[in-house]
């Protein structure tokens, strides 16, 4: 997986030019593979959760620098990326104690992590979302298992609903694009009852 991403990624930017790395939470998925991203990536700085950054050890040499790590606080922050400032969006315990979407005010992604994720069988994988409709049965059994509870839901939800969205880009199945559809998976994501509430 990790190969192909970087095939990827280096179709649209040399590897050795990225110069930020961010870190949502301590999944493996996204946390072990920064043991090769530094490497392909010598000059990035990783943005990773304060909380989550005493697991470094488990990953890395005791002997190395770690000064590439920048510790993400727990009421967020903004990462300065050119002429713009990326803005670190606390989203606790979705489905991480101390977790975190990414919002691009220039493009208006809000790149939202396993938020917005799907489990999509191969009839239904594609890039982008359309009609949500579509898919809210799809996301509803992943966020129910991994999101702590509605509460959580909706205070990430009072955050993100008066920013400007084009796209919501999970980490998992499609892209959610159009101000409808977007509106519609907030409103949705609002009501969800998951985690504890099902207790």
């Amino acid at each position: 997986m990790f190969n192909n991403l970087l095939s990827e990624v280096g179709k649209i930017i040399p590897l050795k030019n990225i110069k930020v790395i961010f870190a949502t939470h301590q999944d493996p998925d996204i946390v072990f593979a920064l043991t090769s991203w530094i490497i392909v990536c010598p000059q990035a700085k990783v943005y990773l959760p304060k909380l989550w950054s005493r697991f470094l050890p488990h990953i890395f040499s005791k002997e190395r620098s770690w000064d590439f790590i920048v510790e993400v606080p727990d009421e967020g922050t903004e990462i300065r990326l050119g002429h713009t400032a990326l803005k670190a969006i606390p989203a606790h315990y979705l489905h991480s104690a101390r977790n975190f979407t990414l919002y691009d005010p220039v493009s208006k992604i809000l790149f939202s992590g396993d938020i917005g994720s799907a489990l999509l069988p191969p009839e239904k994988d594609t890039d982008f979302i359309d009609n949500i409709e579509d898919y809210l049965d799809y996301m509803k059994y992943f966020h129910q298992i991994y999101m702590a509870s509605n509460k959580a839901c909706q205070k990430w939800v009072s955050v993100v609903e008066n920013l400007e969205i084009e796209y919501v880009a999970p980490q998992h199945g499609a892209i959610i694009r159009g101000k409808q559809n977007i509106e519609k998976f907030l409103q949705w994501l609002k009501q969800l009852r998951c985690g504890v509430d099902l207790f």
